[in-house]
């Protein structure tokens, strides 16, 4: 009887060491596990990260390029700015071209006709009064019955008397 209890002891021990056994293995593969999963969401984590950059360089570069296209709609405006200059000074010395042909029709036809040419009468003996503008109505009129102001006038050495007048200098 007592090999037989032995024999269960052994028995017994043997299932006790393999279930301790198993225990360990298990907490071993559950850590395992464990680290495993966090290296997978520590990588998709990454994966995400450098996504959004990817994103955030795509949105970059878009901009840059529209800022491109916006420099370069401003060059072809500048462009057609600088034709349609060129066109009006190409009009301009159409204009000029027409009006010495005109000038020199004209002079062609006086000759031609052979009408005397009388010279204009000047009229510098009345000399012109140089119109002051003012906003204010009632000068207006006094301004035109006023003579204009001599040449040689000095305005600071007009002040300096009338200040040596005021103060008894």
């Amino acid at each position: 009887m007592q090999c037989k209890i032995y024999y269960q002891r052994q028995i017994i021990h043997k299932f006790y060491l393999s279930i301790t056994c198993d225990r360990t293995e298990r907490t071993t593969l559950k850590s395992d596990r464990i680290s495993f999963c966090q290296k997978v969401v520590t990588l998709s984590l990454n994966v995400v990260t450098l996504s959004l950059n990817v994103v955030t360089l795509s949105l970059k570069v878009i901009a840059l390029s529209l800022n491109v296209v916006t420099l370069s709609l401003k060059v072809i405006a500048l462009s057609l700015n600088v034709i349609a200059l060129r066109l009006k000074v190409i009009a301009l010395r159409l204009n000029v071209v027409m009006l010495v042909t005109t000038r020199h029709s004209l002079i062609t036809a006086i000759v031609d006709s052979g009408t005397i040419l009388q010279p204009v009468p000047s009229f510098e003996s009345q000399p012109e009064k140089p119109k002051r503008q003012t906003k204010i109505k009632a000068l207006q009129s006094w301004f035109e019955k006023t003579q204009p102001t001599p040449s040689d006038f000095d305005p600071d050495q007009a002040r300096w008397e009338a200040l040596k007048e005021k103060h008894n200098l």
